[in-house]
């Protein structure tokens, strides 16, 4: 009995005219700007035909019935209900009460390209700096990474530099990303030379060796003599035996940054 009074009253409470209803739990930031592409969800209470679903068109505005489009472009969640309120009460609605959130993000895609671990498009949903977008990327999934590169402008004229090892550090030049911004992280390559199949440079990934670089550039030849392998390190000549390696009689070679692998040719 008394659960069905306790939702008598709550009823009764939302159906009076003094109530507003709540916000949606888990609204977006409240400095979002929205911008053309989202989709804004209007809840205006006791007006089921107006409430629902309205994308952003070009134009930064959306449709409403009877009201029309009402220009929205740069406006905050709370700024949409505020206009939308405006509008409806000249001569359409007496006192609306109304709620507005973000339903999708659509108006600032940023783009992340290179040695992440998820490269794409992400749409920006609140403020949001270069550390934490490759967060949502999946992170750096590369070795030696030295610089990040941030281009900003419809024509990529501006491009920022960030130091890597200073970003994760200090958070120096972690910038706020803008929509239409793309973050590169430049791959790490290791040359891999001699008798394989496709010679040239392989993207140095963590935990890369002198096998899975050999099997990256397509595996070696007939030809090769896999008892001479060497990894060209600076001045330094490492040998590798990739035979011995394969029986498991040694142990393979982990790469760095800017190694060379060659691979020799077996002398009949």
């Amino acid at each position: 009995m008394w659960m069905a009074a306790l939702l008598v009253l709550a009823t009764d409470a939302w159906a009076s005219d003094d109530v507003v209803p709540p916000a949606p739990p888990g609204a977006v930031d409240s400095r979002y700007k929205v911008g053309a592409g989202d989709v804004v969800q209007l809840q205006i209470y006791g007006e089921a035909a107006l409430s629902g679903k309205y994308p952003i068109n070009d134009a930064g505005a959306l449709d409403l019935p009877l009201v029309g489009a009402i220009e929205v472009l740069g406006l905050t969640a709370a700024e949409v209900a505020a206009r939308v309120r405006e509008r409806l009460m000249a001569g359409y609605v007496r006192d609306p009460k109304v709620t507005a959130w973000v339903d999708a993000f659509q108006s600032q895609p940023v783009q992340v390209l290179g040695a992440v671990g998820k490269p794409g498009t992400y749409y920006l949903r609140a403020e949001t700096t270069v550390l934490e977008l490759l967060g949502q990327a999946g992170g750096v999934g590369a070795s030696g990474v030295e610089q990040i590169r941030v281009t900003r402008g419809a024509m990529g004229d501006a491009v920022t530099v960030l130091d890597y090892g200073d970003l994760i550090a200090t958070g120096a030049g972690n910038v706020v990303l803008v929509g239409g911004d793309v973050v590169y992280v430049p791959e790490s390559m290791v040359t891999v030379m001699g008798q394989v199949q496709t010679p040239g440079d392989v993207p140095l990934r963590d935990g890369l060796t002198v096998a899975t670089a050999v099997a990256a550039a397509g595996g070696a030849l007939e030809t090769a003599n896999l008892g001479r392998v060497f990894v060209l390190r600076g001045e330094e000549r490492l040998r590798v035996s990739l035979r011995r390696v394969q029986k498991g009689k040694a142990a393979d070679v982990e790469l760095e940054p800017g190694d060379r692998v060659f691979v020799g040719l077996s002398v009949l």
